[in-house]
């Protein structure tokens, strides 16, 4: 594919961390037919299968925007933390998952709270660079792209790092629920709790700006011709969302379900 030979090119690392990772959740899924444990009421595969579509999302995301930061070497030096960060991530939560264990949350045996630990650690430690490195891209005076998607990436990349570092709430509370334990009724396959405040709506919708804000802002950069035109737009559409995103934490944290069922 013309695609995956560009992102090759781009950054081999990143795009070889996504494929994989695209290829285990498929693995994990075939897995999830025949795997009879459950955690938390609902298979115990769901999870990890969720957080290698995740990372096969952020890898190949990253693989394509990064290549416009002019110092590529801090570029190389991030993606090597990221792979690290990301394969001991999903490695916890797919080991969890077959010893039938919560991978988060989990105050119940000594091992879990270490291993949860680390991984908090280390996602601190990847959100923390990949500030210094949207900040590096924010501050760079010449560009290879368009001044609106330059724009869109900068803001996509702030709003990721925001919303990443969301999660240390969801860590301090020990919980994502707002009002009721974890572990009852939830949406199909993401599982967002249909009873109480859930946190993971605003965490997924906000990490999920390194996505959407520079897909928009894209588009918005090939179909205006006038760049301050089309960065108007792309700052109302990224404000928008972004008070989207915050209406979905306060939401959560007044106790109610993003959907009620």
């Amino acid at each position: 594919m013309i695609f995956l030979e560009q992102l090759n090119k781009r950054n081999k690392l990143l795009a070889y961390l996504g494929t994989f990772f695209l290829f285990f959740a498929m693995v994990l899924s075939i897995n999830a037919i025949v795997n009879p444990k459950q955690i938390l009421g609902i298979n115990s595969m769901i999870k990890p299968i969720k957080f290698a579509l995740s990372t096969w999302i952020y890898g190949w995301t990253l693989a394509y925007l990064l290549y416009y930061v002019n110092n590529q070497n801090k570029v190389k030096w991030f993606s090597i933390l990221a792979v690290v960060t990301m394969v001991y991530e999903n490695g916890i939560v797919t080991i969890q998952a077959f010893r039938g264990q919560l991978s988060h949350f989990n105050q119940t045996e000594m091992v879990s709270i270490i291993l949860y630990n680390i991984m908090g650690i280390m996602i601190v430690w990847v959100s923390s660079a990949t500030l210094v490195l949207a900040i590096r891209f924010i501050r760079q005076k010449t560009y290879t792209i368009s001044q609106p998607f330059a724009l869109s990436i900068k803001i996509g990349l702030i709003l990721f790092v925001f919303f990443s570092f969301f999660g240390g709430y969801m860590s301090a509370i020990n919980s994502h629920n707002v009002g009721g334990e974890i572990g009852k009724a939830g949406l199909p396959l993401i599982n967002w709790s249909t009873l109480f405040g859930d946190l993971r709506v605003a965490h997924f919708f906000g990490i999920h700006s390194l996505q959407l804000i520079p897909l928009m802002g894209y588009y918005l950069s090939k179909n205006i011709s006038d760049p301050t035109k089309a960065s108007k737009m792309i700052w109302i559409v990224s404000i928008v969302y972004f008070s989207f995103v915050c209406f979905t934490a306060i939401q959560a944290m007044q106790g109610l379900p993003f959907i009620k069922i």
